[in-house]
C-alpha cells in the first residue's frame, strides 16, 4: 500500500491504522504538552486527532484534525514551512490566524480580520525586536519559526 512506503506523506483521520500512524504520534508527542501526550498506538483516534489539530494551530495550517502532507513537513521541520511573507496591507485567512497566536499570548490587542494593519505590524516588530531579529514588521521565515514557538508556548497554557 502506497500510505507504507517510507518518505510519503499520506493523509491520515481518524480511524486511520498501522506503522504510518505511529510514526505520526511519534512526531506529534514532543510537540505536545505533557499531560496531552498520548500512547503511540498505530490507532489514530479522537486523541491523536486532538494532536494534530493543536500543532495546525503552532504552524499555522487550518485545524481540521487531519495529517496531510503540510503536517507531516512542518513536524520534520519542527516549523511552519511554506509560508508567505507577510506584511503591511495583506488580508488573508492566514494573517487571521497569525493575529489569533498573537492575541492569545497577549501580544497584540487588536482584531482578529485577517488585515495586516498598523496594529498587526507594531506586534511583529516588537516580536522582532525582542527575539533580536530584523525590525521590519515583515513575516519571513525567521519571524514564522519565532511565531510558531509562541503557539507552541500558547497552546501549554
Amino acid at each position: 500500500m502506497a500510505a507504507e512506503i517510507s518518505g510519503s506523506f499520506p493523509t491520515l483521520k481518524i480511524g486511520s491504522e498501522g506503522e504510518k500512524v505511529k510514526e505520526l504520534q511519534k512526531l506529534l508527542n514532543p510537540r505536545l504538552p505533557g499531560v496531552d501526550r498520548f500512547p503511540v498506538s498505530g490507532i489514530f483516534g479522537s486523541e491523536t486527532e486532538h494532536a494534530v489539530e493543536t500543532v495546525q494551530y503552532q504552524f499555522f495550517l487550518k485545524q481540521t484534525g487531519i495529517a496531510d502532507e503540510m503536517v507531516w513537513k512542518s513536524l520534520h521541520a519542527k516549523a511552519p514551512v511554506g509560508k508567505p511573507l507577510l506584511r503591511r496591507g495583506i488580508k488573508s485567512e492566514l494573517v487571521a490566524m497569525v493575529q489569533e497566536v498573537l492575541k492569545d499570548d497577549g501580544l497584540y490587542g487588536g482584531a482578529v480580520d485577517g488585515d495586516f494593519g498598523i496594529n498587526t505590524e507594531n506586534a511583529i516588530k516588537n516580536i522582532q525586536r525582542t527575539r533580536k531579529l530584523a525590525v521590519d514588521g515583515i513575516i519571513g521565515n525567521q519571524t514564522w519559526k519565532v511565531l510558531c514557538d509562541i503557539a507552541t508556548f500558547v497552546t501549554v497554557d
